[in-house]
Parts: C-alpha cells; sequence; structure tokens
C-alpha cells in the first residue's frame, strides 16, 4: 500500500496475544495459532472452517417479508403479469437481476430486466423509471440491490397500480417503504441468524423459498457462480454463509464456466482451473463493473446472461475495453484529487470537481481512504447537484454519519464501509463541515497511521508443508476472511529489486536459517531497507506456476525495533 510523503509508519498488532497459547489438537502449530485468532478454537469449529459447503443453510423463511414476497410472486406468476427485474449497476446488481432472470423464467414468469443508467438516473429506483416501468404494463416491480430506502418511488408506484417487492441488503432507514415486502437480513426486526448476504445472496435464498412453495427442485448449479461473484465483488465479509456460498460457487466455476464468466476469463488472461476470490475481485469484478461507470450495465447483465459464445467473446472485449478507460480516468482523476486535498490531519477527506466522472467516483474514494487511513468521499459536481461516492474506514460508519445530514440529501444509501449520495451544491460546504466533525470526534485528529493485524508471530523457517497447506486453506479469503497475516523478524534480506512499470514495486528473496523465500512488495520500493529485516506477510500462489510465494505488506529494519502491540 503506498504511502504519502511523511505518513507516519504502520503500527503492528497482534490480533489476539492469547492465540499464541492456544491449539487445535492435531493442527500444525502456526495453523492452529492463526485459527485461535479468529476465534476457531475446536475442532468441530476448525472442521467447520475448512469445509463450508458441507455446513447446513439457515432457513431463508426466517428473512422477514419472505412470506408476503413469495405469496405475490406466486400470485404473479398464476395470473401472467409483467414482473419487472430492478437492479443497481454495480456488479451485485447486475448478478441479483441476472439470478432473478434465470430462476424466475422456467416457472413461467413474465419477466423484464431493468438496471438505471448511473449518469441519467443515477442509483436506485427513480420516479422516470418507475413511470416508465408501469406505462409498459408492469404490475409487480422486484428490486435487487437497491430499494430499502426509496419511500417515496415505492409510493409512486403504489399509486400507479404496481405493486412493488425489495430484496435489498442495505442499511435500514427508520421508515421502511410502502412494499409488499421489504426482504433485508439488516432489518431489526429480521431474525435471520447471519445479516451481511450481498444482495444477489437474498435473490438466491428468496429463489429457493419460491421453488420449494412451488413444489420444484431449485437447481443450484445453475446459478450459484453469480451468487458468488456478486458476493465477493461487492466486498461482503468471507465467513460464515457467505463463505459456503462462495466457496461452493468457486468449485463448480471449476468445473466448467458459463459462456460469459469463459469470455472474461479469456480477455484477462486467467486460467479457468485458477478461479479464486482474488480473481472474481481483481480481473472480473472490476471489468463487469466498468460496464456501469463508463457505459451501461446491461452489457454486464447481457454477458451473464447469453449462452452464445460468439456473443460472449465480443461483450467481454468491449468490457475489457471499458476497463482499460476506467484506468485511464481513475489516474487522471486521483491527480486531481491529490491537489485538492486538505490537511494530513483532517479527520475526513471530501474532494470534490465537475472533472470528476460519476462513474469512478468511488475508486478515487477508496484510494484516498487507503492511502489518508481516513474516510474519503469523493463528489462530481454537476451544475446544480453533486453525486458523491464514501468510502470509510475501521471504527467509522459512513452511512450512519451520512444519515444524520439526510435533511441536506437529496438521497442516500449504502453501507458502514461504503455509501453514496446525492447533495445539492449550495449544501456542499455545510455538508462538509458537519461530516468533518462527526469524524473528529469519533476518530480524532491527526494523520491517519495504518493498523495491520497480525495473526501469528512465526519464524519462517517453520512454515513446513504442512503448515503452508492448512494457511492456503483459509480460502477464499476477502473481506471478513482475509488471508493469515504472519510476522516473522530478523530474516536476512538477500535481494530487492525495483519491478513494475513505474518501478514502484520490490521484488524480494529473504532467508530465515536454511530456508529462502521469494516475494513480493507492492508499492514499497521506497521502503527503508536493512540486512536483517522484520517483515509482515501472507502467503499466495506465485505466479510463475503451481508455487507458493510471500507477499510483504510492510518491512522494517530489525535494528528499528517496530513495537508489537497486543489487541484483543
Amino acid at each position: 500500500m503506498t504511502e504519502l510523503a511523511g505518513a507516519p509508519k504502520p503500527r503492528w498488532r497482534l490480533r489476539d496475544p492469547d492465540a499464541q497459547r492456544l491449539g487445535i489438537a492435531n493442527f500444525p502449530p502456526i495453523v492452529a495459532t492463526v485459527l485461535a485468532a479468529r476465534g476457531i478454537r475446536t475442532r468441530a469449529q476448525a472442521d467447520a472452517f475448512y469445509k463450508p459447503h458441507l455446513a447446513a443453510d439457515y432457513d431463508p423463511l426466517l428473512l422477514p417479508g419472505m412470506h408476503e414476497a413469495i405469496a405475490r410472486v406466486r400470485a404473479a406468476i398464476d395470473a401472467g403479469e409483467v414482473v419487472a427485474l430492478y437492479g443497481d449497476f454495480d456488479v451485485d446488481g447486475v448478478t441479483s437481476v441476472a439470478v432473478l432472470f434465470e430462476g424466475l423464467m422456467p416457472l413461467g414468469a413474465d419477466c423484464v430486466t431493468y438496471i438505471p443508467d448511473r449518469f441519467e438516473e443515477g442509483y436506485g429506483l427513480n420516479p422516470g423509471a418507475v413511470r416508465r416501468l408501469r406505462e409498459a404494463g408492469v404490475q409487480l416491480l422486484i428490486t435487487a440491490d437497491c430499494g430499502i430506502s426509496s419511500v417515496a418511488e415505492v409510493a409512486l408506484a403504489n399509486e400507479l397500480g404496481m405493486d412493488v417487492i425489495v430484496l435489498d441488503h442495505h442499511s435500514v432507514p427508520d421508515v421502511l417503504p410502502a412494499a409488499v415486502a421489504a426482504v433485508n437480513p439488516k432489518r431489526i426486526d429480521s431474525p435471520y441468524p447471519f445479516d451481511e448476504l450481498a444482495a444477489v445472496g437474498v435473490a438466491y435464498r428468496f429463489l429457493q423459498v419460491l421453488y420449494e412453495a412451488c413444489g420444484r427442485q431449485l437447481d443450484e448449479s445453475a446459478f450459484i457462480d453469480l451468487v458468488a461473484l456478486g458476493t465477493v465483488v461487492d466486498v461482503a465479509p468471507l465467513f460464515d454463509e457467505n463463505r459456503r456460498i462462495v466457496t461452493t460457487g468457486l468449485e463448480h466455476m471449476r468445473r466448467g464456466l458459463r459462456p460469459g464468466l469463459e469470455a472474461l476469463a479469456n480477455v484477462s488472461g486467467t486460467a479457468p482451473e485458477r478461479f479464486g476470490a482474488e480473481t472474481l475481485g481483481f480481473a472480473i469484478g472490476p471489468r463487469m463493473n466498468a460496464a456501469g461507470r463508463l457505459a451501461h450495465a446491461n452489457i454486464a447483465l447481457e454477458l451473464m446472461l447469453t449462452r452464445d459464445r460468439r456473443e460472449a467473446r465480443a461483450l467481454a472485449e468491449q468490457l475489457d475495453g471499458l476497463n482499460r478507460e476506467r484506468q485511464r480516468q481513475t489516474e487522471e482523476a486521483m491527480a486531481i484529487a491529490e491537489e485538492l486535498l486538505g490537511p494530513e490531519d483532517e479527520p475526513l477527506v471530501m474532494v470534490a470537481s465537475e472533472h470528476f466522472s460519476p462513474g469512478i467516483v468511488g475508486l478515487v474514494a477508496s484510494r484516498l481512504a487507503e492511502r489518508r487511513n481516513r474516510p474519503a468521499i469523493v463528489l462530481s459536481k454537476g451544475p446544480l447537484e453533486s453525486r458523491a461516492s464514501a468510502r470509510s474506514v475501521p471504527g467509522f460508519d459512513i452511512v450512519g454519519a451520512i444519515r444524520k445530514e439526510k435533511e441536506l440529501l437529496v438521497r442516500h444509501g449504502g453501507h458502514r464501509a461504503a455509501a453514496g449520495f446525492t447533495v445539492g451544491n449550495n449544501d456542499l460546504d455545510v455538508l462538509r463541515g458537519r461530516l468533518i466533525a462527526t469524524a473528529a470526534e469519533q476518530l480524532g485528529r491527526g494523520p491517519g497511521r495504518r493498523l495491520i493485524e497480525i495473526d501469528a508471530a512465526a519464524s519462517l523457517a517453520d512454515l513446513t508443508g504442512l503448515e503452508v497447506k492448512g494457511l492456503m486453506r483459509f480460502e477464499p479469503c476477502g473481506h471478513g476472511n482475509r488471508k493469515p497475516v504472519l510476522l516473522s523478524r530478523g530474516v536476512q534480506l538477500k535481494d530487492a529489486k525495483p519491478v513494475g512499470s513505474d518501478q514502484s514495486h520490490l521484488r524480494l528473496m529473504v532467508k530465515d536459517g536454511p530456508v529462502t523465500w521469494r516475494g513480493i512488495a507492492f508499492r514499497q520500493a521506497d521502503a527503508e531497507l536493512d540486512r536483517e529485516v522484520d517483515i509482515v506477510y501472507s502467503l499466495q500462489r506465485d505466479w510463475r506456476g503451481d508455487g507458493v510465494e510471500i507477499e510483504v505488506l510492510d518491512i522494517a529494519p530489525t535494528a528499528e525495533g517496530r513495537p508489537l502491540e497486543n489487541g484483543a
């Protein structure tokens, strides 16, 4: 991770110091320590973690509004009503619509799909779309990955004679829309045991119940790949139910890809048999999201639904081109944003420019939050209104902070870690002052200092084949189940060479006793080095083949004596 010039050095904290003394019988010591640091301290818990696809699913009927949603959809199918599937323009929204379409059509539903244009319509339900769908004969509107905050829009649909079902997972406002059903695991009245499903996960559970109610058997293999894709790319935490979903989805992908995913794998240079959560997050997801960011998300939707390999190839190439343009625009926007940045001690970063495209403000916000280690909000300024995307840091609820200022906003929504809103330009200065005050109250002032949480302190020489195998089996890794992070002190730095197009990365060779490891340190070419260093790192597959190398997250001379804090 790139640090700004003069930024304080990252803190190192041992995730659970007691884990160093705990273990699970018959597990390699380092693996047992990491498991214990994650709260897994019995053999039964470890078995459930390593074999998530074998665990029993929760009862989807526990999701609030599920009974009402199923009854209304069955009535629509029986009556031959036109059903609109309305999704967001990101991957979670696209996969949600695709899963619903593929699941409802075999039941005889008359479905149309609708994804709003980011530039003309913005996020979520909008009055114009509601009216157009009603004029087209739609009688039932199902929202996916949006709708939980759309009180006025749902009321309009009802006035026009359309019923609405909301399938969403975003933070729930104080007032729910007057929908037939609002299915959302984050509802305060939800008895469902897991509240971190992505929207596509909610759609999947909905179909499970619907098929059972219709006396049909749901073929999970038909779209579990899409459920896994949407879950990973939406950065839903990869534990519990989501871990089961993603593990199963990846297993299906490795056995064979739908034409759309196969085409994306080809244009991204990814071998299907090597598909993992990282592949979905960093190769497949960005290309699909590029459609909604720069053109229209329907391109990604068509790609996921097509069974024609020739069409899939053409659509994938289109997305690949859009992704390259997205990368170019992001770099240009970052250069502008860095010129607009305020003092480094600001508790919240907020920049606005008419040169920011609405499609890339989220990416810029993510980078700024990463660099400053502070919540970041980036706004695309229009003539009268600005559209914002916000990204947070651990310990700060960004959607909660935004919701406090709802009287200033045209619309808003999101999660604790990521949110969006539209605001009138006349209210920008007031909003900025209030959000900075909220951040200062919760985070304090002063430069943000990155915290690296370490699962175990261990010697590189102790990483046996069994240890490596056990640590690699933490996959699928991502938000909520990151790769195991280890600390090794006093290793010998045998070689360090800048690599990459901008020479910003380090290709490393480190030695600990008789053991030598090859590794990569991304964006750390300016790191302070010495013959003997302490390294914080994870294991990753070697891009050259089937081996394993280390990814160095931070490096410091052993002589510096970087302290290791104790955490809970």
